[in-house]
């Protein structure tokens, strides 16, 4: 971000007073440059970078504290394997605010490791910990109750002052809903199985965009991983008598390149209405291309006939009308 030339030269001047010997100076810099926030990042990376000692290296990381940035996440992360105490501890202290950024499951995992580790000094992996008690309790719980009886006295205060939180699943598929989502797609598969009855119907359909958001990172096996989790909460929903999702389902059998977990149709057997004809008539007719695909192709055209049953319809209606008119011969084994 741009910023004007007497804004730059007051960045400029906070940041010689950081590098100064005046703690107060140092103190109130540090104050106005959170003030600042932003405009001032770039000026201050780059005294960051060019910085050799540990004494101008640390009042730099904390003045960047309370400015969460993601081009600070970085310069952090590499900070935090100093040899000098004073600036990993600046470090970890700079790596709080980020991470609330969408960058920051890296600074997560390795602060996570910072305080799980027996062989860094205490006072630090207790600062660790002590900025990742500002996630949700539920998310932190596991890391809480692994650190209980931690050999270091540092670390068990902050496991103390904490406090575990009450097992409450409903509270943490809220959680998960709104952001803070396990990276392990079996844990999230879990705790869905513990609140699935009675969490929100709007809770489980936010996880679904959520949990479908995953589904576009990583390797092909994990995004598998994550589509069998939709297609769980896609059960659930259907379980529940529940529609508030039922055209993420259509969506799903119609963009689908190889057959789907069986949760996705067993969910639409059970709530499908006509307006699941043409996805289901797609998902068949695409399967045509698919390996190993027998089976699917089979089980998509027993809910087609399932749903044409249940609703009544006949070639006269429309929605049959107007896959005909699409597929013509390609779906003759899908009409009774």
């Amino acid at each position: 971000m741009a910023i004007r030339a007497s804004a730059s030269l007051e960045v400029r001047r906070l940041i010689g007073d950081l590098e100064g010997d005046d703690t107060l100076r140092r103190d109130a810099a540090i104050a106005r440059l959170a003030v600042i926030g932003t405009r001032a990042v770039r000026q201050i990376l780059e005294h960051l970078a060019a910085a050799s000692a540990a004494a101008t290296k640390a009042p730099l990381l904390l003045a960047l504290e309370s400015i969460p940035d993601p081009r600070a996440v970085e310069p952090v992360l590499d900070a935090l394997t100093s040899d000098d105490a004073g600036v990993r501890v600046a470090a970890i202290r700079a790596a709080r605010g980020l991470l609330s950024l969408p960058q920051g499951t890296r600074v997560l995992d390795r602060l996570t490791a910072l305080a799980l580790n027996p062989g860094r000094p205490g006072a630090e992996r207790a600062i660790a910990l002590d900025a990742l008690s500002l996630l949700p309790p539920r998310t932190v719980r596991p890391l809480l109750e692994k650190l209980r009886d931690d050999p270091s006295r540092e670390v068990r205060d902050v496991v103390a002052h904490a406090g575990l939180p009450v097992d409450d699943p409903v509270a943490e598929l809220e959680e998960a809903a709104d952001g803070w989502l396990a990276r392990d797609p079996e844990a999230v598969v879990h705790l869905v199985s513990r609140a699935a009855g009675v969490a929100p119907l709007s809770t489980l359909h936010r996880l679904i965009e959520k949990v479908r958001s995953k589904e576009s990172e990583g390797r092909a096996a994990r995004r598998r991983d994550w589509g069998a989790v939709r297609g769980t909460l896609h059960m659930v929903l259907a379980r529940r008598a529940s529609k508030v999702a039922l055209y993420d389902l259509r969506e799903a059998l119609e963009r689908t390149k190889e057959p789907l977990p069986a949760d996705y149709l067993a969910a639409m057997g059970l709530i499908g209405d006509a307006s699941c004809l043409e996805p289901l008539a797609v998902a068949f007719v695409q399967a045509h291309a698919m390996e190993d695909a027998d089976m699917w192709r089979r089980d998509v055209a027993s809910v087609f006939r399932q749903i044409v049953e249940r609703e009544g319809l006949t070639r006269r209606h429309g929605p049959i009308r107007r896959v005909r008119a699409r597929f013509r011969d390609e779906i003759g084994e899908l009409l009774p």
